[in-house]
């Protein structure tokens, strides 16, 4: 008999997860021949594969899994699962049901298992290098609203009055943790269509709109300030100095305070 595993509840070792009211999000990592018996899941979830290779059995077929490869499993899909020798590691996005119906997005998801081929969708690659680094937990909902957007085909409008309002809003409360839901009620649009619309406009998702923002104005911060570092990092909105730092080495090649030190060399 397959085994129902409940909401946030995984077979291997669970090395990183991040709770949102719409999903949860995990790495976990799987042993040398470890093999998974039938199973299901209460929740849909994707499941992209890191490192390693996997045996995927169900009732329609049997297949190979390879790194980079992504599937989506919907609730109550029963499957299987054989690692060979060398083990393996994903990251899984776990989608939660109730939530799903209160963002009205539930028949989003696909209703059968799908497989995608590795490079299918950037925003899932994004999501597993901010989520190794300790970066900005914040983007993962953005990410996972833009993984939902490229399932859906939007036309989207030459001109979009609400879009300056996003920015404005961006632009002037640098210091909180906005999120895309959030902001999506300020301006009255789904938070879907959001996602697709802003970085189709813009060419930046909210929240990278948003972290090119705050690292802008620690520079500024930086040039004409005493302010330490830590100073900086919580005024222009980071939760602390270590994610103030890895943000700023996404677009200087060094650290804040090294950058400040060659100011006044």
């Amino acid at each position: 008999m397959a085994i129902l595993l409940s909401s946030g509840n995984y077979f291997g070792i669970e090395k990183k997860y991040n709770e949102h009211p719409l999903f949860k999000l995990n790495i976990t990592h799987y042993a040398s021949f470890e093999q998974i018996h039938e199973h299901y899941h209460e929740n849909a979830y994707l499941s992209l594969l890191i490192k390693g290779r996997y045996q995927e059995i169900n009732k329609r077929s049997d297949g190979i899994l390879n790194p980079g490869e992504v599937i989506l499993r919907p609730s109550g899909y029963t499957h299987a699962n054989i690692f060979p020798e060398t083990g393996g590691s994903c990251m899984n996005v776990e989608f939660k049901n109730d939530s799903l119906n209160a963002y009205g997005i539930k028949q989003v998801l696909p209703e059968r298992a799908t497989t995608y081929k590795a490079g299918a969708f950037t925003y899932l690659y994004k999501l597993l290098y901010f989520l190794s680094k300790d970066l900005n937990v914040e983007l993962s909902e953005e990410y996972i609203f833009n993984w939902l957007a490229e399932n859906q085909h939007y036309t989207i409008p030459s001109r979009l009055l609400w879009i300056p309002k996003v920015k404005k809003i961006l632009e002037t409360e640098l210091e909180t943790q906005h999120t895309l839901n959030a902001i999506s009620e300020r301006v009255f649009v789904h938070p879907i269509y959001l996602a697709r619309a802003f970085r189709v406009r813009e060419g930046l998702t909210l929240g990278e709109y948003k972290l090119r923002l705050r690292v802008k104005k620690s520079i500024e911060l930086l040039f004409c300030t005493k302010l330490s570092i830590s100073e900086i990092a919580y005024s222009v909105g980071f939760s602390d100095t270590a994610h103030f730092i890895k943000s700023f080495r996404l677009y200087y090649p060094t650290s804040p305070h090294k950058f400040r030190s060659i100011l006044k060399s």
